[in-house]
């Protein structure tokens, strides 16, 4: 499960969940969230494992890509 909490623009706290990897990557390639690119990311957990990201929403696409997310299985 990835859950990722953003600040959106009125400053809330926000939190939107994937039950899996290809949840998140379907939801990216086809835009299904309406999350802004550029709102903040306060914290990004892969199952549970808090995998110490600092960037924007926009951004997690390709930072996730690059991560070894096999150890956190």
């Amino acid at each position: 499960m990835i859950e990722i909490t953003y600040l959106d623009a009125s400053k809330n706290e926000r939190t939107v969940t994937f039950e899996s990897y290809e949840d998140f990557d379907r939801s990216q390639q086809a835009c299904l969230i309406g999350v802004a690119d550029y709102y903040p990311v306060q914290k990004l957990t892969y199952n549970g494992h808090d995998l110490d990201y600092h960037g924007t929403y926009g951004d997690i696409f390709f930072y996730l890509m690059k991560q070894d997310l096999s150890q956190y299985n």
